[in-house]
């Protein structure tokens, strides 16, 4: 695996750990490596990307999630019999929405459409374990580049987040997985239905967007790292732009 330097200085905002992901990945495909081929040590990995181990860690953990990696305890860690069918950016992949389009090699711009505190509706109140009593922030914004909507996005989380601050006051312009990391409630992991659908007209009428274009919707309930529901979310991709892979692996 040879040298490269394009983790530094970062080349956007996303984690250390998730560029280091995708230079590794792409290193794999172009070293010619082979399933069986064993990759470099943590230790390696870090002075040569000048990053810790704890980072470079985080790193290959991503890449044994995706399927590239084995790891075979006492020896290390090598390519995997599904490297082959490298999937770039497998729908498997966590990420926020701005971590997925800077990867894709978008700038994109977050506005802020609308903000309410609302009853919840059933599914977000049954998402979100809330009674329909509690009250959620509805969050809907648009995500565009060169001021063209690429997604809407619809979330809702429950109010008691704000704590004492008013709604009013709080900017969700930028990323709301750092708002939510601020507050210790980070989402790590989501149960997500993805399927075609048009853009509901009243969003569409609010992201100046096409409602009658084909849209892929992703309706997501996320957990923090313990396991609690902190986010409802329903994003619509633009459907002639986007398109989500899955590698598939018999069950052992």
């Amino acid at each position: 695996m040879s040298p490269m330097s394009d983790i530094s200085p970062l080349r956007d905002q996303r984690s250390v750990a998730i560029q280091l992901r995708d230079v590794l990945r792409q290193r794999i495909a172009d070293d010619g490596m082979r399933p069986g081929d064993q990759i470099p040590t943590e230790h390696e990995l870090a002075a040569r990307y000048s990053v810790s181990r704890a980072t470079v860690r985080e790193a290959l953990k991503l890449l044994e999630q995706d399927g590239l990696l084995d790891v075979v305890h006492g020896r290390g860690r090598f390519v995997s019999a599904a490297s082959g069918l490298l999937v770039n950016r497998p729908v498997t992949t966590f990420e926020s929405l701005t971590e997925m389009l800077v990867g894709l090699g978008y700038q994109p711009q977050n506005r802020v459409l609308a903000a309410e505190l609302v009853a919840p509706d059933e599914e977000e109140a049954t998402a979100l374990d809330l009674p329909r009593d509690a009250e959620v922030v509805r969050l809907v914004r648009v995500y565009e580049h060169d001021g063209a909507p690429l997604i809407v996005s619809v979330n809702a989380f429950s109010a008691a987040l704000l704590g004492d601050r008013a709604l009013a006051d709080t900017d969700f312009g930028a990323s709301l997985d750092h708002w939510l990391a601020e507050r210790g409630r980070q989402p790590q992991s989501s149960a997500a239905q993805i399927r075609a659908e048009v853009l509901p007209p009243e969003v569409a009428e609010l992201a100046g967007a096409d409602a009658g274009g084909p849209w892929l919707s992703i309706t997501e309930r996320c957990v923090d790292a313990q396991g609690e529901s902190v986010l409802f979310a329903r994003d619509f991709h633009r459907g002639d732009v986007f398109t989500f892979n899955v590698l598939r692996r018999r069950a052992a």
